[in-house]
């Protein structure tokens, strides 16, 4: 099992996660003002029959951009990531399909896609994870 891994500037350190899921409340709240985990852009995935959980975020592929029939993704070169037109996505999931993360979520409110945008290079996922599971820098 892979315990550290670099995804896209931020390392996640599995074996110390364990499973509070501020990371996915933060990050909902940072970009909606509102507390509601199904919006997030960082998802916990659990195995609570192993007692696992591992954060999933995007590692900033690339991927998913040229999977995009409607030009509504593009690569921010400033910051490093993925960037999503919401005035152009549709929410047909095209870039879903293609992500090989399965990191890329459709919001269930708006219908648009919801991907890591590293809060504008200030990763509040990072910045609150009591456990330290989450680092965001060279690894």
């Amino acid at each position: 099992m892979v315990v550290t891994q670099q995804i896209s500037k931020i390392s996640v350190d599995h074996k110390r996660c364990t499973g509070c899921r501020m990371c996915e409340q933060v990050c909902v709240f940072f970009h909606e003002r509102e507390f509601n985990p199904r919006r997030a852009r960082i998802k916990i995935l659990m195995n609570e029959k192993e007692g696992i959980y591992a954060p999933l975020i995007c590692n900033q592929c690339k991927k998913c951009i040229s999977s995009c029939n409607r030009d509504a993704l593009s690569w921010d070169e400033r910051i490093g990531v993925v960037r999503v037109d919401a005035e152009k996505c549709n929410g047909c999931g095209l870039c879903i399909e293609a992500c090989p993360e399965g990191a890329i979520f459709l919001d269930p409110i708006s219908g648009i896609v919801n991907i890591c945008d590293l809060c504008n290079g200030d990763p509040q996922c990072v910045k609150w994870c009591y456990d330290k599971v989450l680092r965001y820098g060279a690894a």
